[in-house]
């Protein structure tokens, strides 16, 4: 009589899992070279930017592992605005008495004074003054300090005026450097207004008219008499005068010492005032923000002996003079209205410089998930493991496991996308080949018959 035992046994092919195995490490080397992960990476970068509209770019770049981050040059262009240094001399009383036997100053002592500041190298020059002489004075002495006026590149006097129940007509010295109608903009009513000029001793002459002319203090407008309580605001620039818009005695020598006319200036009020291609911010009384502007207060004495005006102000300088009228108290006048010329003054300075951006707007680098040969070795081991035992899991857990990597490896590659990237096309397809590998390698039934 004879007996037989027959034991079955569930086996994985150790050759096949060795097989899947090598060609899941191979797609996984090759793949990350070639595949491309934008796909996903846009994707991602697209839905940030929905969800926060702070994220920059539409494209990424991705940077391999020790590779450098692409960068394309582009040229930067920087612009600064270069503001002339300006001085400042006011005419005060306290200041004259000491450098002139007698007060107030007539029109031959003002051309010593100009006159003085020529000799000492001052191109341009604004003087803002009454031009009132008590005592008469000869034609003599008002055509010296004509020819004076006359001698500087650029020189422009004030014009002090006031809004009479009866106007006069524009003077004629104003009427020449009016702006264009159609190159203003927007409601004057907030510019400062006059109609008739005050009286002085010069307008009245036929000397006047070698002198360049621009509005300056006007009687009951105070944003022409003393600085704004507004800090960095500048002295008006317009003026309304008879409905016509006039630059004030600081815009009227900026524009000279730019080489600019009346007709070049283009004005939205309460908005902008362009000109020489320079924007400048403009509010509803016709100023300005002084940003850059630089003055320097020059002693009288400095300007009586024409010393040190050269060293301190350098070559193509500037001056404003500021005479007050007879009881008139308006500290820190003089001052802005220097500041307000260097303002106007002022010239852009482009240039350009090299920089480099990055290519697509971001760059990710990659994250590495395993480094040198011991990580690689520990890896392959566990999926060849994996291989071998993954089949012969119950069909439900086994598709649980399945359908959990390809999961895990999206999250993971969405959690890293804010700062890194990794190889999600690669994985992707490594994950398709372990799918098809665990469906292949079905573990096989053997026999095993023990003989008597």
């Amino acid at each position: 009589m004879s007996s037989s035992r027959h034991k079955i046994k569930h086996r994985v092919s150790i050759l096949g899992a060795l097989f899947w195995t090598g060609l899941i490490a191979a797609v996984w080397f090759i793949g990350r070279l070639y595949l491309p992960d934008f796909w996903f990476y846009d994707a991602a970068n697209a839905i940030n930017k929905t969800a926060s509209p702070s994220v920059e770019g539409e494209h990424i770049q991705l940077v391999p592992a020790g590779g450098e981050v692409q960068k394309a040059p582009y040229t930067v262009e920087h612009r600064e605005l270069i503001c002339p240094l300006v001085g400042v001399a006011e005419l005060s009383n306290d200041a004259c008495s000491a450098s002139f036997a007698a007060l107030p100053l007539g029109p031959q002592d003002m051309a010593v004074l100009l006159n003085r500041l020529k000799q000492s190298g001052v191109q341009d020059i604004a003087l803002s003054s009454p031009l009132t002489w008590q005592q008469e004075t000869g034609d003599m002495s008002r055509e010296m300090f004509c020819r004076v006026m006359q001698a500087f590149p650029h020189a422009v006097a004030g014009l002090r005026g006031r809004t009479a129940a009866q106007p006069d007509f524009t003077p004629l010295e104003l009427r020449q450097s009016a702006i264009p109608a159609e190159n203003v903009q927007g409601d004057a009513r907030g510019l400062p207004v006059a109609n008739r000029p005050l009286p002085n001793s010069l307008t009245t002459t036929p000397d006047s008219l070698n002198v360049v002319w621009a509005p300056d203090w006007l009687q009951d407008e105070p944003h022409t008499h003393k600085p704004s309580a507004v800090e960095q605001m500048s002295f008006p620039l317009l003026m309304r005068w008879n409905g016509e818009t006039i630059p004030t005695l600081p815009f009227r020598l900026a524009l000279m010492r730019l080489g600019l006319k009346p007709d070049d200036v283009q004005v939205k009020l309460g908005e902008s005032i362009t000109y020489g291609g320079i924007t400048r911010p403009l509010d509803r009384h016709g100023r300005t923000r002084i940003r850059e502007a630089q003055v320097l207060t020059l002693p009288l004495a400095d300007v009586v002996s024409g010393k040190n005006i050269r060293e301190k102000l350098g070559e193509n300088s500037c001056v404003v003079m500021e005479e007050p009228a007879p009881k008139q108290n308006t500290p820190g006048r003089a001052e802005r209205l220097g500041l307000t010329v260097s303002q106007l003054a002022g010239t852009e300075k482009i240039t350009h410089e090299t920089a480099y951006r990055i290519i697509g707007d971001h760059a990710l680098h990659e994250y590495v998930l395993l480094r040198g040969w011991q990580q690689y070795s520990i890896a392959g081991t566990c999926l060849l493991l994996i291989l071998l035992i993954l089949p012969r899991f119950p069909g439900i857990l086994r598709w649980a496991v399945l359908t959990a990597a390809p999961t895990w490896l999206l999250w993971e590659a969405w959690e890293a996308s804010a700062h890194n990237w990794i190889p999600i096309s690669t994985l992707l397809l490594c994950w398709v080949i372990f799918l098809i590998a665990v469906c292949v390698l079905r573990p096989t039934k053997k026999g095993l018959f023990d003989r008597r």
